[in-house]
């Protein structure tokens, strides 16, 4: 084997490190587990973020896109503005697989596109310890085979139906309804090397982040590097 070629594994969480390359690591979580404060926290520590949502909200305004949705859903993809009513679409799509399939199809080949050049960019510039593709449905989607493990943020129950109820304004019903358009939280486990359970205050999350960081950096095939940066540093 050679030493660019990935480590060998029938394990699909086993790491997938190439000498010399900074770490691609997928961040996936519960609904409303804190993904996105892991993925904040890793940034704030010089981690390079690729987040899928925003570079999903700007393939969403691609021209030919626009046309695509047109064409399948019709004016209801689109509000008064003449934007894509992002709301609206997700009612249709979260209530009907065949619609979330075709949203799919039209959306997710431009996302992958973007997130690989995103990702040969970074590895380009080599200025960051670690590079974060933050991803909902990054299993879901295929997109893992892009990053050399993934993590999995979790939280009691309580605590994400608490989050995203002051934060999104969302239900029980609504959040059972969204969980099931995901892979079961079970499965996603499984194919996850590492978990960071997000089930007490921010300072412990900071510290956990800080700890993982350092565990990423730390592993066989990362990128070497001359100094700590204090960026990294574990608080």
């Amino acid at each position: 084997m050679s030493p660019s070629s990935p480590v060998a594994s029938d394990d699909p969480t086993a790491p997938r490190r190439r000498r010399g390359r900074i770490p691609v690591i997928g961040l996936i979580g519960a609904i409303g587990g804190g993904k996105s404060a892991v993925a904040s926290l890793l940034r704030d520590r010089g981690a390079a973020v690729i987040d899928a949502d925003a570079v999903g909200h700007r393939v969403l305004e691609l021209p030919e896109v626009r046309g695509a949705l047109a064409s399948r859903f019709g004016p209801v993809a689109f509000g008064g503005d003449g934007r894509v009513d992002r709301r609206a679409l997700g009612a249709i799509v979260f209530a009907d697989a065949a619609a979330r399939r075709d949203l799919e199809a039209i959306v997710h080949p431009e996302m992958r596109r973007r997130f690989e050049r995103a990702v040969a960019a970074e590895q380009a510039a080599g200025d960051s310890p670690v590079i974060v593709l933050d991803a909902a449905i990054l299993l879901e989607a295929g997109w893992d085979d892009l990053c050399d493990e993934v993590i999995y943020v979790d939280a009691p129950p309580e605590a994400r139906l608490g989050r995203v109820a002051r934060g999104r304004g969302w239900t029980a019903e609504t959040l059972r309804a969204r969980e099931a358009a995901q892979w079961p939280a079970e499965e996603k486990l499984a194919r996850a090397a590492r978990v960071v359970v997000n089930d007490k205050g921010l300072g412990e999350l900071e510290h956990a982040v800080g700890v993982l960081l350092r565990d990423l950096l730390a592993a066989p095939g990362a990128a070497p590097r001359e100094e700590a940066s204090p960026a990294v540093a574990t608080r």
